[in-house]
C-alpha cells in the first residue's frame, strides 16, 4: 500500500506545502497537545516517528537541484530531542543544492562547535522547539561566531515562530525564520 504524501508529491504539490501545513502544523499540534497534558510521551514519540517515516519516503521521491559548492550544518540545538525540523531544513537546503551536514538532535553544543569548526560552513540552522532551550541557542550562536566569524547563523522552530526570539534577533549575523520560504529567500541571496 502507497502512502498518500508521496501520491501528494507524484500530484504536483510542493515539498515546501507538504513539509509547513502538513508535518509542522501537525506536530506543533501534538507538541500543544502535550505541553497541556493531553496526550502522552509516547503519543508524541509515535506521532514523530511516523512523520520522520514519510520523510524518509519523502526525500528520495524529489529531484535535487545542482550542487552550488555551498556548505551547511543543520542541527536541533543542543537540549533538543525534537528533531524533524531540522531534518526538513536539512532536506530543504539539498534541495537548494546545498552540501548538508545533518548533524540531527542531543550533539552537546561543544560536539556542535567542533564540527562547525571542522567543516567550516557557510549556514548553520539551529532549531528550538521548547521556550526553555533559547539560552541555549544564545550561548551556541555567541560560540560559534566567536570561533567562525564568518558562519551565518539562522534559528528557527516553535520556540521562535511562537516570537519568543527577541534575544537571539540581536546577535550579529544571526536570522530568525519563520518558514521555509524565507529560509530559501534567504539562502538565494547568498553570498550575504
Amino acid at each position: 500500500m502507497r502512502r498518500k504524501c508521496p501520491l501528494l508529491v507524484e500530484e504536483g504539490v510542493p515539498l515546501r506545502e507538504l513539509y509547513e501545513q502538513l508535518f509542522r502544523d501537525s506536530l506543533y499540534e501534538v507538541g500543544r497537545r502535550w505541553e497541556a497534558g493531553e496526550l502522552s510521551v509516547a503519543v508524541e514519540h509515535q506521532a514523530t516517528a511516523i512523520t520522520e517515516g514519510i520523510l524518509s519516503e519523502l526525500f528520495p521521491a524529489t529531484t535535487s537541484r545542482k550542487a552550488l559548492g555551498r556548505r551547511a550544518v543543520v542541527s536541533a540545538t543542543a537540549g533538543e530531542f525534537h528533531q524533524v525540523g531540522a531534518r526538513i531544513v536539512a532536506d530543504s537546503l539539498e534541495l537548494l543544492g546545498w552540501d548538508v551536514h545533518f548533524v540531527g538532535a542531543g550533539a552537546s553544543v561543544d560536539e556542535l562547535l567542533e564540527v562547525v569548526t571542522e567543516g567550516r560552513p557557510d549556514l548553520l540552522a539551529l532549531s528550538v522547539s521548547l521556550d526553555g532551550n533559547l539560552p541555549t541557542v544564545v550561548t551556541t550562536v555567541q560560540r560559534v561566531q566567536a570561533r567562525c566569524p564568518t558562519v551565518r547563523v539562522v534559528v528557527g522552530g516553535r520556540a521562535v515562530r511562537e516570537g519568543h526570539d527577541a534575544e537571539l534577533r540581536t546577535l550579529p549575523g544571526t536570522t530568525c525564520l519563520h518558514s521555509l520560504t524565507a529560509l530559501e529567500d534567504l539562502v538565494r541571496r547568498y553570498p550575504w
